[in-house]
């Protein structure tokens, strides 16, 4: 009997052990890349013509630091998440940036049609080919670097 409890109670330390851990793993915090230099600047226009003629080289920026200046073309509050739109007007193709959490303050002092300077990681992006809707970059983790008046 002795042996049975000495097992029960190893393993029931090796389960406790194993939770804690997944709970760590599971509950870690996401890197706040304020501080970080970014690998590229590039103007939205740039980016969005980079989308339709090389898209092999916008590939190789997905999960890398970005930093885009452009203009707003819309801005998107909801409860869980602020998204700012980069882009012309005129034209279907944009930038999607969901702004970090920990930045949303400074986000509520942009207005659409004000030029922005944001810091992000490039999660992906589609190239529309066929139906005429614009190419579309989404990033990830943004920032709002500063306004530009």
């Amino acid at each position: 009997m002795n042996k049975k409890l000495r097992y029960a109670l190893i393993f029931l330390i090796a389960i406790v052990l194993v939770g804690f851990i997944a709970w760590k793993f599971v509950n870690k915090a996401s890197v706040d890349f304020a501080d970080q230099k970014p690998s590229i600047t590039i103007s939205c226009k740039d980016l969005l013509d980079k989308s339709s003629n090389d898209t092999a080289s916008v590939r190789k920026m997905i999960e890398q630091l970005v930093e885009v200046n452009g203009v707003i073309k819309k801005i998107t509050n909801d409860s869980a998440a602020t998204t700012i739109e980069l882009g012309d007007t005129s034209s279907m193709s944009s930038i999607i940036c969901q702004i970090d959490a920990r930045h949303t303050s400074e986000s509520s002092l942009m207005k659409e049609g004000e030029e922005v300077t944001i810091k992000g990681k490039i999660n992906g992006f589609d190239v529309d080919t066929e139906l005429g809707l614009g190419n579309t970059i989404q990033m990830n983790y943004c920032i709002p670097i500063k306004n530009n008046k």
